[in-house]
């Protein structure tokens, strides 16, 4: 009888079976923070003061673009969830992302919509931006979806009805 009670509740409680985890490499980490060390010290050392502005212009408004697309993404595709997304800090988990599990096809199409609308919303500014601003912006919406965006080439060839976990050094995808 024991026995029969643990695996019932193993079924009902873990419904879903682990196919894949990606750990996230140190060295993955310090090539992406040295990347945006390059472009930052290229914007400092060709625009100046201009530079430094546009930089920190970009870090904020990009973070601010990727919040609202995401909110207003899953307000239309999913049931809207706050508790399961989140701000991270952490390299390279950096802006709002999901703190819990998500399903990869949500996932798959959200980051396809942050990347397309992003750029479109970067394109917005061109006519009142200048070249140091348009550069940091189109940077550091690129940098901030790199880790999310080889993830998700990672996980190309799975099967689409998945659920993924991101975790601060690894990726876990399950399956039911």
């Amino acid at each position: 009888m024991r026995g029969t009670l643990a695996e019932q509740e193993k079924a009902t409680i873990y419904q879903y079976q682990l196919i894949r985890k990606i750990s996230i490499r140190k060295e993955f980490i310090w090539s992406h923070q040295f990347i945006i060390l390059i472009l930052t010290l290229f914007q400092l050392a060709m625009y100046r003061l201009e530079g430094a502005i546009a930089t920190g212009i970009g870090i904020f408004s990009i973070q601010i673009v990727h919040f609202v697309i995401i909110r207003l993404t899953l307000v239309r595709v999913d049931e809207p969830d706050s508790r399961r997304w989140g701000w991270r800090f952490s390299p390279p988990w950096i802006g709002y992302i999901p703190v819990a599990h998500i399903e990869l096809a949500l996932y798959r199409r959200l980051h396809r919509h942050l990347f397309w609308l992003g750029i479109c919303a970067i394109g917005i500014f061109y006519p009142w931006a200048n070249e140091a601003q348009m550069i940091s912006l189109i940077s550091w919406h690129i940098w901030f979806l790199a880790p999310r965006l080889v993830i998700l080439r990672k996980l190309r060839k799975v099967k689409r009805d998945g659920v993924i976990r991101i975790q601060s050094r690894e990726i876990s995808y399950y399956h039911r």
